[in-house]
């Protein structure tokens, strides 16, 4: 059996004075993920992978530099807050040239593979009102467009929520809105990992970096 650590950008710091609600949304969002790239391995009898939630880039960094989280079996999954041709940029400007091989982004951040998903979005909320019946896929703010270039896809998928979705809770309407540790875990689950590898090479790279890790071992 190979274990495969993913320190992932992204939950709350065990530190933190964050809410409990806030550290149960953290977990579920680790759980997501494990759940997410697990579809994507050959064999899963044979690798296990464990989500490792880092809060902040600037944690992922450093637990990469400092070795004592470090070993050829761990990988780290960033935000890359830029289009593709920004990946190289970022890895000189973390300092992370000699772990290339083992740095993989979510591009242009997480929110980015759920844009590229609208069905994605539909299903996860699927049980709340609908306020107008155009498809997501075809709104302006995607129509068209790449997901791999929509810069600030957390406050273009919080524009959607806030246009599409309202919930009824104690009598009073409420426009849905986003949060990474509020809801990104349940749109999360609904993505289909080998869509999301079609459509981001980073992906792709990150599973069969995995999936060779068997082959090495």
């Amino acid at each position: 059996m190979v274990e495969v650590s993913i320190l992932l950008e992204g939950g709350v710091h065990p530190n933190s004075n964050a809410s409990a609600d806030t550290f149960d949304n953290s977990e579920r969002l680790r759980e997501s993920f494990h759940q997410l790239l697990s579809r994507g391995l050959n064999n899963t009898d044979k690798i296990r992978i464990e989500i490792d939630t880092k809060a902040s880039y600037t944690s992922v960094i450093k637990a990469i530099k400092s070795g004592k989280e470090v070993s050829s079996n761990t990988l780290a999954l960033l935000d890359l807050d830029g289009d593709e041709s920004q990946r190289d940029t970022r890895i000189v400007q973390y300092g992370l040239e000699e772990y290339r091989d083992f740095v993989f982004f979510m591009i242009q951040t997480m929110e980015g593979w759920i844009l590229s998903q609208p069905d994605a979005i539909e299903k996860t909320f699927v049980s709340y009102d609908k306020i107008i019946d155009l498809p997501i896929a075809e709104n302006e703010l995607l129509k068209g467009l790449l997901p791999q270039s929509i810069s600030q896809p957390d406050k273009v998928l919080n524009s959607l929520l806030l246009e599409y979705y309202q919930d009824e809770r104690g009598g009073k309407i409420k426009k849905v809105k986003y949060g990474k540790l509020k809801n990104s875990y349940l749109l999360i689950e609904q993505l289909d990992i080998n869509e999301l590898r079609r459509q981001f090479a980073d992906v792709n790279n990150l599973l069969n970096k995995i999936n060779d890790l068997t082959i090495d071992a």
